[in-house]
């Protein structure tokens, strides 16, 4: 009888731990250093006028209109950017910023960063 207790208990915890759950697996943690956006020139405007990014993103406008324009903000300036050139900033911090074309003052855009 001891031999059949053994044996039954063996197969009783066998088959229970079978049905219990696996321990719940953590998601991923975002191991992206960084990421890319892109802002068109266009019609004398930014398109578009204002995009939301996260933190470490590189910013590229590329000038498609055939006059010069800058990307001018409190803590970047592009200098003038020629006609199917481009200019990049990397945003490394959490903000709102603001930015317009010192030449054409009517060009305004927003780089919000989160």
């Amino acid at each position: 009888m001891n031999k059949m207790f053994i044996m039954t208990f063996l197969v009783l915890a066998v088959l229970a731990a079978g049905c219990t759950q696996p321990a719940p697996v953590a998601p991923p943690q975002n191991t992206t250093v960084g990421s890319a956006a892109s802002i068109m020139i266009t019609s004398f405007s930014f398109q578009p006028p204002s995009i939301t990014v996260p933190k470490g993103t590189t910013v590229t406008w590329t000038n498609q209109d055939p006059v010069a324009h800058t990307i001018t903000g409190a803590d970047f300036d592009s200098g003038p950017v020629a006609a199917g050139q481009n200019y990049s900033h990397v945003f490394d911090k959490a903000g709102t910023y603001e930015y317009h074309c010192s030449i054409h003052t009517s060009m305004k855009g927003t780089v919000i960063v989160q």
